[in-house]
């Protein structure tokens, strides 16, 4: 449903690139419902809802993603549902409140045009590195009866994929990640005809509409939320805002810098009410759909209108739906995604001292693996160099028309 002078149109490219970000949505998601008992429907009907709310106002493939730094940090110390809820429900909160400001004012010396790229090419590290080990750690799952170590499985069907990425990229007739999803899920019943056909079944699991006020308030503002924050502005609103008009110019003239952070503020509002998980937007989700084929809402509409079909029908079945994808297959779709990600910097290769800002923001996180930290140097050293030599900090690009 491609929109062009107010048309949608629904083709092979859009459904394509509606799936180019399931490689960063997946593992966290099925990880929230297994380790942490989220509830598989309310997850996903909360995620659909937003997806297509995203895809009605934006017209153009907005992402909706796990809060990356939250739900890792809820994984690893298996934090309960009813925190989760609460860490959304306060994340939609601060941002819907924040949408009512001036965010350009306040931010605009802190999201330099230096800043904002070295935030792309960091999170394009994180994703290589990612896909990397989904790729090397074993992610492939052995077919029965075929030689060889589950890793050497995952990295040949890793390979198949990259042929196919690389062949199809560009192919409006056989659309890359719609013809690598499918060979996933058809590997993933090969090797687990029975079972894995057995355990799908029809039945969705009761959202709960409620306010989660019995939460732990450390656990939830201190260890889920804090770490956060600055990435979500970060990432989800400064860096988005700036991707989208790199990508779609002036038909991005409703992604500004207060309609993301209202847009992501209601879809965490709505996902702490019903007990789903936080979420964002991301500027890595919208080249992955971009380069899958994604350009209008029509795309958000066909994966939200998925997500809340899988929801309503099979929310008791998700996680061993999903688990059909040899995990090799989501690190290719990250590996890639990564790549294109960290190629956004092209803009400002020119310039030695904002090279040096972004550059240095992707070497600190590829060193620490933390975004966090990284960004407050690249701050810190965009505002030194500006001073050293003399130079206004360099704003424009990074802001303008992001209102």
């Amino acid at each position: 449903m491609r929109r062009t002078g107010g048309r949608f149109k629904l083709d092979l490219m859009e459904i394509s690139g509606s799936l180019g970000d399931l490689a960063t949505f997946l593992p966290l998601a099925i990880g929230l419902i297994v380790v942490n008992g989220v509830n598989a429907t309310s997850l996903f009907l909360s995620a659909g809802f937003a997806y297509i709310a995203a895809g009605l106002y934006y017209g153009l493939p907005m992402p909706v993603q796990p809060l990356k730094a939250t739900s890792a940090i809820a994984i690893a110390m298996a934090v309960g549902p009813e925190e989760i809820s609460a860490a959304a429900f306060s994340m939609g909160v601060l941002f819907l409140l924040l949408s009512l400001f001036d965010l350009k004012r306040i931010f605009g010396r802190i999201f330099t045009r230096p800043v904002v790229r070295g935030i792309q090419l960091g999170l394009g590290i994180l994703l290589v590195k990612s896909g990397w080990k989904a790729v090397f750690g074993g992610g492939g799952h052995a077919i029965a009866g075929m030689a060889g170590s589950p890793v050497l499985y995952g990295v040949a069907v890793a390979v198949v994929c990259a042929g196919i990425i690389l062949l199809s990229r560009k192919s409006r007739r056989y659309p890359a990640a719609l013809v690598v999803t499918v060979f996933g899920l058809l590997l993933g019943l090969l090797e687990r005809p029975f079972s894995g056909a057995s355990s799908l079944s029809l039945g969705w699991i009761r959202p709960e509409w409620s306010i989660p006020l019995g939460a732990d308030i450390y656990t939830v503002l201190v260890v889920l939320l804090l770490p956060q924050i600055p990435l979500t502005f970060a990432n989800s609103v400064a860096a988005t805002a700036e991707t989208s008009r790199r990508y779609f110019g002036e038909d991005a003239r409703r992604v500004t810098i207060r309609s993301l952070a209202a847009s992501l503020g209601g879809a965490n509002l709505l996902a702490g009410l019903i007990g789903g998980m936080p979420v964002c937007h991301g500027s890595g989700g919208l080249t992955a759909h971009y380069r899958f084929g994604a350009r209008g809402g029509g795309a958000n509409l066909f994966i939200g209108g998925l997500f809340i079909a899988l929801a309503l029908l099979f929310g008791r079945s998700i996680p061993d739906l999903f688990g059909l994808l040899p995990l090799s297959i989501l690190g290719v779709l990250l590996i890639y995604v990564g790549f294109e990600h960290a190629l956004l910097i092209a803009d400002v290769l020119e310039d030695s001292r904002e090279l040096a800002v972004t550059a240095s923001i992707g070497l600190i996180t590829l060193v620490t693996g933390n975004l966090a930290i990284a960004f407050m140097v690249g701050i810190a050293l965009n505002e030194i160099g500006g001073k050293l030599f003399r130079k206004d900090v360099c704003r424009k690009t990074a802001w303008e028309k992001s209102s």
